[in-house]
């Protein structure tokens, strides 16, 4: 079950945001944050804030752009930093110092003149910064402690792809990867050891032939980089049909509306340590996903709750994440959204149990009762199950050894939330006899737990089990 979502800092009063990200200056340790706002009426007037650990404002850049930014991105090697978007041009800064748009700087080598300092989308590639603009890339000149700029590219390193590139990441193996209109392509790192980085020959490799159609439509992390997809995600740094798709199933609801799209490409997807951000304003919600356990699910915030528009992931020192939302900056952290208690569902496990095959149409599949393990605690938490929509909810027992918040009592210990199981009854008044049988589990309150398997009792005529959500 998902934390709270606490505001700990709020865009300034008429403005919203619309994108950002945190960078670690590598010498100090100091963490800066760096957050572009638009006035929510009348023109636009993109700024850029960067804003220390604490977030004070140490600098306020205006990009004097009257535009709602498709994509931010960001590079840094070496302490200095790139900051590009296709709908502004190029910023360069050094990590805890001013920022001021980007001029070219001549090369090292004198034999190649520099060009101007494209903009597009970038990404830190071994000791380089790489910008898209279209279908071309611009790899730039490698930088070291001895010398070399982010700011420097020249003609020579221009490569091109077949398809308009929307997403560029460092891969495994520092593998330069493109995810492009006409397909995702790979660069091997041997490339980037030349100072001209055609000149060896290394050749892109195709990858996957899933193509992209929008900017933030990609992300790496942990070293693989996912796409979105018309049904979900894949993996797209190697061919596989695999995929997670992100539609809940078609069923009554009882808890939620169903989060669906035609088509998932059309969301945005940021990086997190445990896997991809998937939102959609459209719909208030994101889906986070965990790559490791293979678990994931949609958050909504009972805060403004018709406003939870995601712009991006900052970082603390310690590597918290945080989450850049229109109306401000939240932490996934105690039980409250926003400013005001959760009193009322963050989170529910959907399925639907299906006869198995062959399936006999005789079956009887009215279900008499529903039982559920989970670890629900205090006053305000409850647990719920519904059976196509039919709703029956129930407070567990408290834990009888242990403290309870607000009651002054001797010899308790402090203990975790016990887990218990609660029965829920149901009958041809609540479910009628149905060959579909779906059901929610739901829990207000935040940092509950629910088994992902429930017991189902049907009628006589239709043997009892414990059955998988699926």
């Amino acid at each position: 079950m998902r934390p709270g979502l606490r505001r700990v800092h709020a865009p300034v009063s008429g403005r919203v945001f619309v994108g950002g990200f945190s960078v670690q200056n590598s010498y100090t340790r100091e963490v800066w944050h760096y957050v572009f706002d638009v006035a929510d009426s009348a023109r636009l007037d993109l700024k850029l804030r960067v804003l220390d650990e604490t977030f004070q404002v140490w600098q306020v850049f205006s990009v004097n752009s009257d535009v709602m930014p498709r994509v931010i991105t960001h590079a840094v090697v070496e302490g200095q930093l790139l900051i590009c978007s296709p709908d502004f041009p190029t910023i360069f800064g050094i990590v805890g110092s001013s920022v001021r748009f980007a001029s070219a700087v001549a090369s090292a080598d004198l034999t190649h003149t520099a060009i101007a300092v494209p903009r597009g989308i970038c990404s830190r590639w071994c000791n380089r910064v790489v910008i898209a603009d279209g279908r071309s890339v611009f790899p730039s000149d490698p930088v070291a402690a001895t010398g070399g700029d982010v700011r420097t590219f020249v003609a020579e390193n221009q490569n091109q792809r077949p398809g308009v590139v929307f997403g560029l990441h460092e891969g495994a193996g520092d593998a330069l990867v493109a995810v492009t209109s006409d397909g995702t392509y790979a660069l091997s790192a041997d490339a980037a050891a030349v100072s001209i980085v055609g000149s060896n020959g290394t050749p892109w490799r195709l990858t996957s032939h899933t193509a992209a159609s929008s900017y933030a439509s990609s992300v790496g992390v942990r070293g693989r980089v996912y796409a979105l997809t018309r049904d979900g995600y894949a993996m797209v740094d190697t061919e596989t049909t695999e995929e997670t798709r992100l539609a809940e199933p078609l069923m009554p609801r009882s808890a939620f509306a169903r989060v669906s799209l035609a088509d998932f490409r059309s969301a945005r997807m940021y990086a997190t340590d445990e896997g991809p951000i998937v939102c959609h304003d459209g719909m208030d919600a994101m889906h986070r996903s965990d790559v490791s356990s293979g678990i994931g699910s949609w958050w909504r915030s009972s805060y403004a709750a018709t406003d939870f528009h995601v712009r991006g992931v900052l970082r603390t020192l310690d590597g918290t994440e945080l989450l850049l939302c229109e109306n401000g900056v939240f932490a996934a952290d105690g039980d409250f959204d926003g400013e005001i208690a959760l009193t009322s569902e963050v989170a529910s496990v959907t399925g639907s149990l299906f006869a198995p095959l062959p399936y006999d149409p005789s079956e009887n599949r009215m279900v008499r009762g529903v039982d559920v393990g989970a670890a629900v605690g205090g006053s305000g938490s409850t647990l719920a199950v519904s059976v196509r929509g039919s709703r029956k909810s129930a407070s567990l027992d408290a834990d009888g050894n242990g403290y309870t918040i607000g009651t002054v009592t001797t010899g308790r210990r402090l203990t975790t939330t016990p887990i218990g199981d609660a029965r829920f009854q149901f009958g041809a008044a609540a479910c009628e006899r149905t060959a579909d049988v779906s059901i929610e589990v739901e829990a207000a309150g935040c940092l509950n737990r629910i088994a992902t398997s429930v017991n189902v009792e049907y009628a006589e005529s239709r043997r009892n089990g414990p059955v998988k959500v699926a």
